[in-house]
């Protein structure tokens, strides 16, 4: 059916300015980067992207400008059999993000985004895109745009009865009685001591047992499971650049989610996907396609 996807994504969509560095410079230092990729990025696009890679039916809800950033944006959905009928143009320009790769054995990243369009999303946008959010297997969201949109959404997929992701980056203090109309809030290390500044790990995913799932990079993820706290491993890999790593992580969580219902199966794909994400540069290109992922599955039964 037109209006049926397996996967709603509502949320950002940038363009990454990707600069690979040995090292930070200090204040008032000019220092000469290694390399410079000029690639498509924002948390909402990726996801979007990386759960169209892994096979699902998805469709996006955003703004980008009126420029040629815009327009580039569109057409990278087209390539990945996106749906953008939901994604707005306006007056202003598509979101950017500063992204440093550092020279290390883990090839971690620092970001800055400045929101531009991703803050024009609004609720009659949402209400424009009802037939689509009702019928979806599930609904992705992080915080990247405004908080009145996300809390919105998040209450009209608890009226639907419809699954509701949030991945809560970058870090904003959430509505109180969110946590219960999320069927799961998966934030990376910092985030988590962000919501629970008070609280272990450990502690924080007992409390939500089967709803909060932490991904702790190459060490994979955690949660509680209501009877133990479990510590799903990530893969072994050589890593080239881990943007866009937790996006990947979220889109594979998800798909596997509404095929099994399983969420310890459903960590460990993400752990896999996620995996295969940081051996690429750029978060979009870098995320696994199916293929990526039986090749992988393949070689780790060779050996």
């Amino acid at each position: 059916m037109q209006n049926e996807y397996d996967i709603v994504v509502v949320g950002s969509i940038n363009m990454d300015l990707i600069f690979e560095i040995n090292r930070m410079p200090a204040t008032g230092e000019t220092i000469e980067g290694r390399a410079f990729h000029f690639l498509q990025g924002g948390k909402g696009a990726n996801q979007a992207i990386a759960a169209a890679k892994l096979g699902n039916k998805v469709a996006m809800i955003g703004c980008v400008g009126s420029a040629i950033y815009g327009t580039v944006a569109l057409k990278n959905f087209e390539k990945y059999g996106v749906n953008h009928t939901h994604v707005r143009r306006v007056e202003d320009y598509t979101g950017v993000a500063l992204v440093t790769i550092q020279e290390s054995k883990k090839k971690d990243n620092s970001i800055i985004s400045v929101p531009g369009a991703n803050r024009k999303i609004t609720k009659e946008m949402i209400d424009k895109a009802k037939p689509i959010l009702k019928k979806a297997k599930a609904v992705l969201l992080q915080l990247e745009t405004s908080m009145e949109v996300v809390e919105y959404v998040i209450d009209l997929c608890d009226q639907y009865s419809v699954p509701v992701i949030l991945n809560p980056s970058p870090y904003q203090t959430l509505r109180s009685d969110l946590m219960s109309k999320l069927t799961f809030i998966i934030p990376n290390e910092i985030e988590i001591r962000q919501m629970f500044p008070n609280h272990s790990i450990e502690l924080s995913c007992a409390q939500y047992p089967n709803k909060l799932i932490v991904s702790r990079g190459s060490m994979g993820a955690v949660y509680h499971n209501r009877t133990e706290f479990k510590i799903i491993d990530g893969i072994k890999v050589t890593p080239a650049d881990t943007t866009g790593a937790g996006d990947s992580f979220l889109a594979a969580f998800v798909t596997e989610y509404i095929k099994t219902n399983d969420i310890e199966a459903s960590v460990r794909f993400a752990n896999m996907c996620a995996g295969l994400s940081i051996t690429r540069i750029g978060a979009q290109e870098s995320s696994p396609t199916l293929e990526d992922v039986s090749k992988y599955k393949k070689e780790l039964e060779s050996n």
